[in-house]
């Protein structure tokens, strides 16, 4: 039977109609719908995006000045307020979402004349090899509209280099969007109730009996009563309610067993869903170099996952940003002479202070960190003494100069007592 001889059963031809006369779904449209649903994805994404933004948020922004490092307006707009509308943390996520979501052209930063970093929702960028590229059309958030085109010197464009990222979201979801939908219906239709409808000979006589519709056409009794029974009487029995449903002389209900599920016991369960949904979530965190057990928040081998997330999703973001924030902000001259940024993320976790003592001790016994530098990394405030500004050096943690003078001293001690020994 074709396709077009079951659109003309009166049942079906109602069940496809949007409730509107002469007008009708297709199984065509039905068809494509189903596969079509980017909830998935999204949270995949969203869910990658937020820990890689939190965990930037973490990192410190310092600001050097001639090789000193020192606290002014780029250190106060990057680690507290980029704009008059967003702290730190909600810059770094929609920076981020950017250049994730954006991956073909990335995220687009531009400085207003206050000072104020704002990320753009939407841009056209004219590429070109010689000469600067060109910005055009940059949406800001509000709508607000950008009359202006600008030069790539005038922006900082961050832009991920991972085709990875790309190819989760266009190529494998396009099959796993279609797969986990599926899923969802196996497991609906698996669940759902199911009951076949009986039709004996004692019930083909309304077959011959004829009925007027409303709008003219001609339909038997037959078709309005099974109509009715689709339409109103099964409504009862489809709901969490005790009921009670009149059948005619001929007509009989029969369940319909469901087929065994993915269970021993046979049951249709949301295991397949949940597997399914992993492994859009694991592939969409091996793409952005993202441990699988970061995301699950698995806490075996906690210490090897943060490390290897650090370095594998964390310090490259971290090294974008650094880079354009330098070569646009601060510029060649500037980074020459010691004045730029650099994006510390080894603060991330270093704020437990048991686990980071040990370390400490070894940083300030050969003069890496002052006791000022060890209580930023644990998130503390420094101590406003000149000798916690001071490095260390020696088991005895003495200071540098003070060291260099016990040793000057030492060799003129020896000097003179070898000048004395040849005045013999």
């Amino acid at each position: 039977m074709s396709v077009l001889a079951i659109r003309d059963w009166p049942i079906i031809r109602r069940f496809f109609s949007d409730g509107q006369k002469g007008k009708s779904n297709d199984f065509k449209t039905v068809l494509e719908d189903w596969g079509r649903n980017p909830k998935y994805k999204q949270y995949a994404l969203n869910v990658c995006i937020s820990r890689i933004a939190n965990t930037i948020s973490l990192c410190d922004f310092q600001t050097y000045v001639n090789g000193k490092k020192e606290q002014g307006d780029n250190w106060w707009l990057f680690n507290y307020e980029p704009n008059k509308n967003q702290n730190k943390t909600d810059f770094i996520f929609d920076l981020i979402y950017q250049m994730i979501f954006n991956y073909e052209d990335g995220a687009l930063v531009i400085q207003s004349k206050e000072g104020n970093l704002i990320v753009a929702t939407d841009f056209i960028v004219e590429k070109y090899s010689f000469e600067q590229n060109i910005y055009k059309n940059i949406t800001l958030p509000g709508g607000y509209q950008l009359k202006r085109s600008l030069k790539e010197e005038d922006v900082l464009h961050f832009k991920l280099n991972n085709g990875k990222v790309k190819e989760i979201i266009d190529s494998v979801y396009e099959d796993y969007g279609k797969l986990i939908n599926g899923t969802i219906r196996n497991y609906n239709r698996g669940n759902a109730i199911k009951l076949k409808l009986m039709i004996g000979t004692a019930f083909e006589q309304f077959k011959t009996k004829m009925v007027e519709n409303p709008d003219g056409t001609i339909s038997t009794e037959y078709d309005e009563i099974l109509d009715e029974i689709f339409t109103e009487r099964f409504k009862a029995i489809f709901s969490d309610k005790d009921s009670l449903t009149p059948m005619e002389e001929g007509l009989s209900l029969d369940k319909i067993e469901a087929a065994p599920g993915n269970t021993k016991s046979g049951a249709v369960t949301t295991r397949d869903i949940t597997s399914t949904f992993e492994d859009i979530l694991n592939m969409t965190a091996d793409a952005m170099g993202i441990p699988r057990g970061i995301i699950k928040g698995d806490v075996a081998d906690n210490e090897g996952l943060n490390n290897k997330y650090i370095d594998d999703a964390i310090r490259p973001i971290a090294g974008i940003l650094q880079f354009e924030i330098n070569r646009k902000l601060y510029r060649k001259e500037l980074v020459l002479k010691g004045t730029k940024m650099k994006i510390q993320t080894n603060v991330i976790y270093t704020h437990d202070p048991v686990a980071f003592a040990n370390a400490a001790e070894a940083y300030l016994r050969i003069g890496v960190y002052s006791p000022n530098d060890i209580l930023l990394k644990l998130g503390e405030e420094p101590i406003d003494q000149d000798w916690a500004n001071e490095y260390y050096v020696t088991k005895n943690y003495q200071n540098a100069k003070e060291a260099e003078k016990e040793i000057k001293a030492a060799v003129d001690k020896l000097l003179g007592f070898i000048n004395l020994k040849g005045g013999e």
